[in-house]
């Protein structure tokens, strides 16, 4: 009898221990994944693109615009404190985009050739 008891007294705690709350919980990283921008003024007139944002297993940040003119992958991402930085190739020219996460909120700009668009959008629900 004692040696029953204290099995199931031993049970128990690993079951209270195993099945609480004490777990931790995986923080997602806010930035990953699709977000929608509006890129005004431009030559092409206001331009519509889906901006989506990844990150390996390293820690490191990729993406990739697609827009209404084409699609074009992100490099040299960086996301610190909020703020993105990276750059893409358009018909062989150089444009960066640059911003700030504010929740699901995106403002920034698109620059290149010499001119800076204001891009700004919200992220896509998953």
């Amino acid at each position: 009898m004692k040696k029953s008891y204290v099995l199931f007294v031993l049970f128990s705690s690993l079951l209270i221990t195993n099945c609480g709350s004490s777990k931790s919980a995986v923080k997602v990283d806010p930035y990953i994944g699709a977000w929608s921008l509006l890129i005004e003024d431009t030559p092409q007139g206001n331009v519509s693109a889906t901006m989506t944002i990844t990150k390996n297993t390293e820690g490191a940040y990729s993406g990739r615009v697609n827009s209404d003119v084409g699609t074009f992958d992100l490099y040299d991402v960086k996301i610190m404190d909020s703020k993105l930085s990276a750059g893409f190739l358009v018909q062989g020219a150089e444009f960066d985009i640059i911003g700030n996460f504010e929740n699901q909120l995106f403002k920034g700009y698109v620059s290149g050739m010499g001119e800076d668009y204001q891009a700004n959008g919200n992220k896509i629900p998953d």
